[in-house]
């Protein structure tokens, strides 16, 4: 009869385990994990570390057995805040609508996934193998030093690191935790989850101090001439763009989900044309001009109503056309009397040589210009493109590629995106191998011609 209880117990405490455990850990990332001492001279400047925008408040990171859940609100700003305290004389965590109290604002980024490798190696006896099951945590932090003033980046700093997540089965035989999983009815996989979840926890702190200690505040110190006061006035950052000033005036800055691009305008009436892999999967998106790229008050509501300002003044675009197969899209803004581009249509002007530039925001670098000439002209699966050893990166999708002597757009900046697939494996360890989708494809694909007639204009397309 006691035996019968005693099971009965502990079956319902088991059960009690697996119903408030789970299949998910949830957990969160500490205070004062960064511990080493200041630089020998620190930068008298005030710095804002952001705590309510800019990275993610929780830290998602999965494997096939479970989802580990961290949130980074409260350590991570905390963290970053005690590594630039070695360098800076005063460092804060603050909201991002004081900004403007500071020097710097520091903006975060930060990323995480486990990988599950599993090896095996002899024992003594040759008929029998041990597994071994390594989990590794790389981890991705990317700080971003702004001048709050003017809203550009004086400096970022993109680190990884790698490090391997302790487990109990790298010291046993992976057939006899199965054993045990299956003798328990798979009652001890919550507590296995917790524990691993605990041990993940400690490893991600622990590369996020290893990333700051040993890469980020070395290369910020090697920097520190980047952050003198010279650097903190408005006529250091006025741009002098010179001969490309009305191309930066009709090119736009795109944010549309987690992702960032770029586009132009064709139409006086805010007619834009960008990637649709720019816009996948939105029916509105964020629209940032070169005239309206200064930091906006954000405590002033009847100025700016919306609180999603990208450190700039925002307009919202609606997404009117968007073919995927051909990677092109139209967008609308409000108002009129935009500065435009004129799409160059004939295909006789698309000539081997010929100097073009092309506009856009390279791994989110704003209103940057790269020259280079056409290489080839092409079909690719049926879409009409333009091959240039010009520069184009991530973020300069769907900006336009401008011919230098005339000032009309020849084709659509796509990144590779457009090729076949030989040619994007070839891309991986290739330089100046770029693509853009012709102007012509882009009349022929989206049935536009300027001036834009509304009327024309279909729905959606996908």
């Amino acid at each position: 009869m006691m035996n019968r209880f005693l099971l009965r117990s502990i079956c319902m405490l088991c059960a009690t385990t697996l119903l408030i455990s789970g299949c998910t850990y949830h957990g969160k990332i500490h205070r004062g994990i960064y511990k080493h001492s200041d630089f020998d001279k620190k930068i008298n400047s005030r710095v804002m570390v952001v705590s309510d925008k800019h990275f993610p408040v929780t830290l998602s990171v999965e494997d096939a057995q479970a989802k580990y859940s961290y949130r980074l609100a409260d350590g991570l700003p905390v963290a970053i805040a005690d590594a630039l305290g070695t360098l800076f004389t005063e460092v804060e965590v603050n909201e991002e609508r004081y900004r403007k109290n500071y020097d710097y604002v520091a903006e975060i980024d930060y990323s995480a996934d486990v990988t599950i490798h599993l090896g095996r190696f002899l024992l003594p006896n040759p008929i029998w193998f041990r597994y071994i099951v390594y989990p590794e945590l790389t981890s991705h932090l990317v700080i971003t030093m702004r001048n709050p003033q003017t809203g550009y980046a004086v400096a970022r700093y993109n680190e990884n690191s790698t490090s391997l997540v302790p487990t109990s089965d790298t010291d046993g035989l992976l057939w006899t935790a199965g054993l045990l999983k299956v003798l328990s009815l798979g009652l001890l996989t919550p507590l296995e989850i917790q524990i691993f979840g605990g041990k993940l926890r400690k490893v991600i702190e622990k590369n996020i101090a290893y990333t700051l200690h040993q890469k980020i505040m070395p290369a910020m110190a090697d920097d520190r001439l980047n952050f003198t006061k010279e650097h903190l006035t408005e006529k250091t950052n006025t741009r002098v763009d010179g001969e490309f000033m009305p191309f930066m005036r009709a090119t736009v800055y795109i944010h549309s989900g987690d992702s960032m691009g770029s586009g132009f305008l064709i139409d006086p009436r805010g007619y834009i044309v960008t990637n649709a892999h720019v816009v996948e999967g939105q029916r509105d998106v964020s629209v940032i001009l070169y005239d309206e790229r200064q930091i906006m008050d954000k405590t002033d509501a009847t100025a700016f109503p919306t609180t999603e300002t990208l450190g700039n003044k925002v307009r919202f675009a609606k997404v009117l056309k968007r073919n995927k197969g051909r990677d092109l899209a139209l967008l609308k803004i409000e108002g009129d009397n935009y500065p435009w581009l004129e799409l160059e249509t004939n295909r006789n002007a698309y000539r081997t040589g010929k100097a073009v530039v092309a506009l856009g925001a390279p791994l989110s670098i704003e209103w940057s210009a790269a020259r280079g000439i056409i290489s080839a002209t092409r079909d690719q699966n049926g879409v009409d493109t333009i091959q240039t050893d010009t520069a184009i990166n991530g973020g300069n999708s769907g900006g336009p590629l401008i011919d230098v002597k005339t000032g009309k757009v020849l084709g659509v900046n796509s990144w590779g995106r457009i090729s076949e697939p030989d040619t994007r494996s070839l891309r991986r360890g290739t330089h100046g191998l770029n693509f853009a989708i012709s102007s012509f494809e882009v009349t022929r694909t989206l049935g536009i011609s300027q001036p834009i007639n509304p009327d024309e204009l279909s729905d959606l397309q996908d």
